[in-house]
C-alpha cells in the first residue's frame, strides 16, 4: 500500500508539472516545424531554378561551339575542293589520268598540298583503280585501290561533283585520312580516273585542341548519312562507323531538325547531352558536340551543395537551439517532480530522520521518528539533540565546532574540503523516547548548508533485532569452528598417508592439498592454498573444457572419472587420471575432492601398441594382395579378404585348417618350411586352383615371424595375382612380332615399287612425249588426245610414287636437306610460278602481301617449295572458279617452345575444313570430307608436316571466320640442329 502511494504521488507531481508546460512546448515544436518547412521549400525552388538556367546556358554554349566547328570544317573542305578543281581540269584536257604526264602532275599536286595544310596528299588513279600520280612521291607506287568504296560510285556515275568518303587507313603510309574524291572524265565524257585528296585528321584535331575544351567534351564530324568522319579525341574504333545503323533511335531524333539538343545516356549508362548542327551550305556534313552531364552541372552542383550546406547549418543551429530550449523546459519539469518526490520520500522513509540547528534544537522530524519515540510532531520540535540521543555530549560538541567554523568561513576552500571529507559519520547510539526504554540505533550524521545556515541531518535506524541476531551467530560460529577443526585433523591424517595427489576445491579455489600433490606438481602446499584450480591446467581453454565436464557430472550426483593433460610447476605437461566427487551430492557448489594419478607412462605404452596394431591391420585389410598367416603348428590363423577373393574360398573354411589339407603338395611352395627364424624371404611363381576350378598364376612372397626366443612363431605369405601381367607379356610379344613383320613388308614393298614401277613409268612418259611430238601434225586429233591422257596419267602416277618414296625416307629419317638462308618472298614466287598453269585453269588470283620487307629464314629451299606447292595445290582444288588465294607473311612470331620465328599463311575461299577433320588433316592417307570431288592421295599434308618438323618449325590449320581454310607455316629465325 505504501509503495503504491509513493508511485501514485510521483506520477501526480509529474502530471501537474507537465500540464503547466505543455502549451509552451507545443508552440515551440510548431514554430520549429514551420521554420524547417520554409527553409526546405526555398532550397528546392532555388535548386530547380539554377538547374534550368544551367541547362539553357549549356545548350547555348554548345550550339555556339558547333557553329564554329561547322564553319571551320566548311572552309577547310571548300578550299580542298577548289585546289582539286584546277588540277582535275588539266588532267581532263590531257585525256584522263593514264594520259597525263606524271612528272608535271606530281609538281602540281605537291604545290597544292603545300598550299592547303589540311591536305596530307593528293593522288590520281586511272580507270582501273591503279595509282598513277602521287603528290608525295615520284615515281608513284602502282597500288590497286579499286576495292575502295568510293571507286565504284565514281566509275558508274557521270557526275563530277566531289564526294566525301568514309575515313580509311592509307595504303601508302598506314595513317588515317578523310578521302575527298572527284571523277575525272576524258574529253569524250568517258571515265578517265579519280582524283583523291586525303584530308589530315590531325589538322582538325589540332584546331579542336587549340580551343582548350573541357577534357570530358567530345566532338564528332559526321557525314549526312550518319558516317563518322572524325572524333575528338581520336577514337579509331568509331572512325567510319554509321551511327544511323548503330544507334538509329538517337540519330533519327537529332536528324529531325538542322539544330538539335538531346539528353540521352551513353553505353556505360552515364547521362550525356548531344548538340547536333547540320551544315548550312550544300556540304553533306553535321557537327556533334557531346557534353558529359557531370561537367555540365559541376558548377551547379557546387553552388547547390553550398546552399544546401548553409541551409543544413541553419537548420542545425535552429534544431540545437530548439533542443536546448526543450531540454531546459524538461529540466524545470524534472526538478519540480523531484522536489515533490523528495519531500514525500523523506516524510514516508522507514528510517528516523531529524534536522537540528547550531543550537541543537530540533527543526524537522519525519513520521517514523514520532511513532518510535511516542512523541507528537509538535512535541519533537520543542526538544534538543541531547534530549533524544543520550551519552553523546562529546560528539555534539565536535559537531557544533564544525558547524560554527563552516558558517564563519563559507569562502574558505581548504576548510570546506576538509569538512566535506569528515561531514558524514556513521555511529551507534541510544535513542531516548517518552518512556524510560532506550532503543539502540545506528545513526548517520551529515552537515548540510541551506540558505546561509548550517544544519545537522541525522538518520537513525533501529538495530535491536540485528544485535540479537549477531549474538546468536557468534555462538554458532564458535561451535562450528570446533567441529571443523576436529574433522580437518582427521582428513589431514588420511591425505598425508595417500600415495595419490588429493585436492580440496571450493568455488574454484584450492583449499587443501596433500604431500603427494606437492611431489607430483612441484607446488608447495602452502603456496597453492587459495589459488585458482586452473593453476594445474596447461591452458585456459583446456581448463574450461574440463571443468564443464566435471561440474556437469557432479550436478548429476555422480563421480567424474576422466583422462586429461595437466601442468606442473616446471612447465612440463603430463597425462593424469582424475577422479572428482562433490562433498555434498545435493550441493556440489560447496566443494569437491579431486584425486589425481599420473598415467603418462601407461598412456604412451598403450597408444604405441594401439597405433602399431591399427597400422598393421589396416595395411593387411586394404592391400590388394592376398595375405595368410599360419602358426608354429601350421594351422591357418588369419587371412584377409583379398586372399579369399583371389582363390574363391571362404574365411570360415580356411581358419584352423592346415595348408596341406587344402592345397596338398603346393602348400610347401606357399608356406616353405624354414629351418630357423633367420631364413630369408622366399619368392616363387606358382599356379593355384580357384573356387571355379580354373588355374590362376600367383607370385608368392613368404616369410617368418620369430618370438622373443628367436623361434619361428608364425609364417606368412602374400599372394599377388599376376594373370593380367602374364596376358600383357603375351600380348606385347605378339604385337612386337606383328610390328616387325609389317615393317619388314613395308620396306620390301617400297623397295620393289622403286625398282619395278619408276623404270617402266619413265618409259611410258618418254614414249607418250615422243608420240605427241611425232603425230601432232599428221595423226587424227583423237590420237593426239590419247597420247596427252597417257602422259597426264603417267605424271600423276609418278607424283604418287615420289610422294610414297618421300614418305618412306621421312619415316626412316633418311631425307637429306640442303639448308641455307633464304627469302620467303622469293620461295613463294617460285611456288606460284610452278603452279601457274593450275591457277590459270580455274582463273584463280593469288594475292601476296608485299608491304613487309624481305622475310628470311634458314631452310631447304626445294623442300619448303614442295610444302608451298602442296598447300597451294590444295587451295586450288577446293577454291571455286575466279576466286582468290591470299598469302600473308609473318615477320614476328614464336614457336611453342618460345623460339623466335617467321612464316606465312595461305588462305583460300573454299568450303574450309570440317571441325571433326582439323585434328587428323595431317595424318597419312587422310583427306577432308570436303574432298569427295577432288583427287589426291592424302600424303601431301603428311609430307609437309614432316618436312616442317625436320626444320624445327610448325604447320597448323584452321578455318577463317569468313570462310575458307588457313594453313600457317612457321620457321625458326636462327639455324637449328
Amino acid at each position: 500500500m505504501k509503495n503504491w502511494f509513493e508511485h501514485h504521488f510521483h506520477l501526480h507531481s509529474q502530471q501537474l508539472a507537465k500540464s503547466m508546460l505543455r502549451p509552451l512546448r507545443l508552440g515551440i515544436i510548431t514554430l520549429y516545424a514551420l521554420t524547417m518547412l520554409i527553409v526546405t521549400i526555398v532550397i528546392i525552388w532555388s535548386a530547380w531554378r539554377d538547374y534550368q538556367r544551367t541547362l539553357q546556358d549549356a545548350e547555348k554554349q554548345t550550339f555556339s561551339l558547333a557553329r564554329l566547328l561547322d564553319e571551320h570544317a566548311t572552309r577547310s573542305i571548300i578550299s580542298v575542293e577548289q585546289a582539286m578543281q584546277n588540277i582535275s581540269e588539266d588532267i581532263q584536257r590531257a585525256g584522263g589520268v593514264s594520259s597525263a604526264d606524271e612528272r608535271t602532275m606530281y609538281e602540281q599536286f605537291k604545290a597544292k598540298v603545300e598550299l592547303t595544310p589540311q591536305t596530307r596528299a593528293i593522288i590520281a588513279m586511272d580507270e582501273k583503280g591503279i595509282i598513277r600520280i602521287h603528290g608525295l612521291e615520284y615515281p608513284a607506287r602502282h597500288i590497286d585501290l579499286s576495292d575502295r568504296e568510293y571507286f565504284a560510285p565514281h566509275r558508274d556515275s557521270q557526275g563530277s561533283r566531289a564526294r566525301i568518303g568514309t575515313p580509311i587507313v592509307s595504303r601508302t603510309d598506314n595513317k588515317w585520312l578523310i578521302p575527298l574524291t572527284r571523277r575525272i572524265n576524258r574529253p569524250d565524257g568517258s571515265f578517265g580516273g579519280i582524283m583523291l585528296a586525303g584530308m589530315e585528321p590531325n589538322y582538325f584535331l589540332n584546331f579542336y585542341e587549340s580551343l582548350k575544351l573541357d577534357r570530358t567534351m567530345r566532338i564528332q564530324l559526321l557525314r549526312s548519312d550518319g558516317v563518322v568522319l572524325l572524333t575528338y579525341p581520336l577514337d579509331p574504333t568509331v572512325m567510319g562507323r554509321n551511327l544511323h545503323t548503330s544507334d538509329p533511335t538517337t540519330y533519327e531524333k537529332l536528324a529531325r531538325t538542322s539544330a538539335a539538343f538531346l539528353a540521352t545516356h551513353n553505353s556505360k549508362g552515364a547521362e550525356i547531352y548531344i548538340t547536333q548542327l547540320a551544315n548550312q551550305t550544300d556540304l553533306p556534313l553535321s557537327v556533334r558536340v557531346i557534353s558529359d552531364s557531370a561537367q555540365v552541372f559541376s558548377k551547379f552542383r557546387q553552388e547547390t551543395m553550398i546552399k544546401v550546406t548553409s541551409a543544413a547549418l541553419l537548420m542545425l543551429v535552429v534544431s540545437v537551439m530548439t533542443y536546448m530550449l526543450l531540454r531546459q523546459i524538461n529540466r524545470v519539469n524534472d526538478a519540480e517532480s523531484r522536489l515533490y518526490f523528495t519531500q514525500f520520500s523523506v516524510d514516508e522513509s522507514p528510517d528516523m530522520i531529524l534536522w537540528c540547528d547550531q543550537a541543537g534544537r530540533v527543526r524537522y522530524t519525519n513520521r517514523c521518528l514520532a511513532e518510535t519515540c511516542l512523541y507528537s510532531p509538535d512535541e519533537l520540535l520543542k526538544l534538543t539533540f541531547m534530549d533524544l540521543l543520550v551519552d553523546c555530549e562529546e560528539m555534539w560538541e565536535s559537531l557544533q565546532v564544525q558547524m560554527l567554523m563552516l558558517k564563519k568561513q563559507p569562502d574558505n576552500i581548504g576548510l570546506r574540503t576538509e569538512l566535506q571529507a569528515q561531514r558524514r559519520h556513521i555511529l551507534q547510539a541510544q535513542l531516548q523516547g517518552r518512556t524510560d526504554r532506550k532503543i539502540p540505533v545506528e545513526i548517520t550524521l551529515s552537515l548540510i548548508e541551506f540558505n546561509a545556515e548550517v544544519y545537522l541531518c541525522i538518520s537513525a535506524r533501529d538495530i535491536t533485532e540485528r544485535q540479537e541476531t549477531e549474538r546468536e551467530l557468534r555462538h554458532h560460529r564458535d561451535h562450528l569452528q570446533e567441529m571443523v577443526d576436529e574433522r580437518t585433523a582427521e582428513i589431514r591424517t588420511v591425505l598425508d598417508a595417500s600415495p595419490l595427489a588429493i585436492v580440496l576445491s571450493v568455488q574454484g579455489k584450492i583449499r587443501l592439498a596433500n604431500p603427494a600433490f606437492e611431489s607430483l606438481f612441484g607446488h608447495p602446499a602452502s603456496s597453492v592454498i587459495g589459488q585458482a584450480e586452473s593453476l594445474i591446467f596447461g591452458s585456459k581453454s583446456s581448463y574450461t573444457q574440463a571443468i564443464q565436464s566435471i561440474r556437469l557430472r557432479l550436478e548429476e550426483g555422480g563421480t567424474y572419472r576422466g583422462e586429461m593433460e595437466l601442468h606442473r610447476k616446471d612447465g612440463s605437461d603430463f597425462w593424469a587420471l582424475l577422479f572428482a566427487r562433490a562433498l555434498s551430492p545435493h550441493a556440489p557448489e560447496r566443494g569437491a575432492i579431486l584425486i589425481i594419478e599420473d598415467i603418462t607412462a601407461q598412456r604412451i605404452a598403450a597408444q604405441a601398441v594401439r597405433q602399431s596394431e591399427r597400422l598393421k591391420r589396416t595395411i593387411i585389410d586394404t592391400t590388394a594382395d592376398g595375405f595368410a598367416l599360419i602358426d608354429a603348428r601350421r594351422h591357418l590363423v588369419d587371412v584377409n579378404s583379398s586372399f579369399c577373393e583371389a582363390l574363391g574360398l571362404k574365411r570360415e573354411n580356411l581358419i584352423n585348417q592346415q595348408p596341406e589339407a587344402i592345397w596338398g603338395e603346393l602348400a610347401e611352395r606357399i608356406f616353405p618350411r624354414c629351418p630357423n627364424a633367420a631364413a630369408e624371404k622366399h619368392f616363387e611363381e606358382i599356379v593355384l586352383p580357384t573356387g571355379n576350378g580354373t588355374l590362376c598364376p600367383f607370385l608368392a612372397n613368404s616369410g617368418v615371424i620369430p618370438d622373443e626366443h628367436g623361434q619361428i612363431e608364425y609364417t606368412f605369405v602374400f599372394l599377388t595375382n599376376i594373370t593380367h601381367q602374364k596376358e600383357i607379356e603375351r600380348s606385347l610379344l605378339e604385337s612386337k612380332e606383328a610390328a616387325e613383320s609389317a615393317n619388314k613388308a613395308k620396306t620390301v614393298f617400297l623397295a620393289n615399287m622403286s625398282h619395278e614401277l619408276r623404270t617402266p613409268m619413265h618409259a611410258i612418259l618418254s614414249f607418250s612425249e615422243m608420240g605427241i611430238n611425232k603425230v601432232g601434225q599428221i595423226a587424227p586429233e583423237h590420237i593426239y588426245r590419247y597420247f596427252e591422257r597417257i602422259q597426264s596419267s603417267g605424271k600423276r602416277l609418278l607424283a604418287l610414287l615420289n610422294d610414297l618414296l618421300d614418305m618412306s625416307r621421312l619415316e626412316a629419317n633418311k631425307m637429306v636437306y640442303d639448308k641455307s638462308r633464304q627469302s620467303l618472298q622469293s620461295t613463294v614466287n617460285n611456288a606460284v610460278t610452278e603452279i601457274s598453269s593450275l591457277l590459270a585453269s580455274k582463273r584463280l588470283q593469288v594475292l601476296i602481301d608485299e608491304n613487309l620487307p624481305a622475310v628470311t629464314a634458314f631452310y631447304d629451299k626445294s623442300r619448303i617449295t614442295q610444302v608451298l606447292v602442296n598447300l597451294l595445290s590444295n587451295a586450288i582444288k577446293f577454291s571455286p572458279d575466279s576466286a582468290r588465294i591470299y598469302i600473308d607473311f609473318i615477320s614476328d612470331a614464336q614457336l611453342d617452345n618460345g623460339i623466335p620465328a617467321v612464316g606465312l599463311s595461305v588462305r583460300d575461299e573454299g568450303p574450309g575444313i570440317p571441325e571433326q577433320d582439323l585434328d587428323h588433316i595431317f595424318d597419312t592417307f587422310t583427306q577432308s570430307k570436303q574432298a569427295h570431288t577432288a583427287t589426291g592421295t592424302g600424303l601431301g599434308l603428311a609430307i609437309s608436316r614432316q618436312i616442317m618438323f625436320d626444320h624445327n618449325g610448325s604447320i597448323v590449320s584452321r578455318n577463317h571466320p569468313s570462310g575458307g581454310a588457313v594453313f600457317t607455316l612457321l620457321l625458326p629465325v636462327v639455324p637449328g640442329n
